[in-house]
């Protein structure tokens, strides 16, 4: 026969999972900053390489770009944009790709950006008045995260 919880929540109460110290916070943002920077590289990269497979440079993106941004079917290639010296026909998702792929390089920046001013300005110790002699002292902190804070910093 089995057991119904009727609230498995309750059962984990005492359990203080999501208070982490200023050097844990700290190590754990640091992995993170290195994680998503190693993500910026590989997409980059991916974006390289396609750029030199259909053969697009800078001028010839920006193009592709607002032609893809224009034309609301992602169904459409792309040739002749102009210029006779690219032959090179480019399918519409190889511009969704490299549009999405530019969208999540600015989106991990910022992330980066974020956790860095964190990082410049998280407290290594503060100050508390001990309640019994009410003498200043100073301990490590402690920071209360929450679930989706936790997970993404990998706990």
């Amino acid at each position: 026969m089995g057991h119904r919880v009727d609230r498995p929540a309750d059962m984990f109460d005492s359990v203080r999972y999501n208070i982490k110290t200023t050097p844990e916070i700290r190590a754990a943002m640091q992995k993170k900053v290195k994680e998503i920077a190693s993500n910026i590289e590989e997409r980059e990269a991916r974006m390289r390489r396609i750029r030199e497979e259909y053969q697009i440079d800078a001028e010839r993106l920006a193009t592709l770009v607002i032609q893809f941004q224009n034309n609301d079917s992602g169904f459409v290639s792309y040739q002749a944009q102009g210029d006779s010296k690219h032959d090179v026909v480019v399918p519409a998702g190889v511009i969704a790709n490299i549009i999405r792929e530019r969208e999540m390089i600015d989106s991990e920046r910022g992330q980066i950006r974020k956790m860095e001013l964190i990082l410049r300005n998280i407290p290594d110790m503060e100050l508390y008045n001990d309640l019994t002699t009410g003498e200043v002292k100073s301990r490590q902190p402690l920071h209360k995260l929450s679930d989706e804070e936790l997970e993404f910093l990998g706990y």
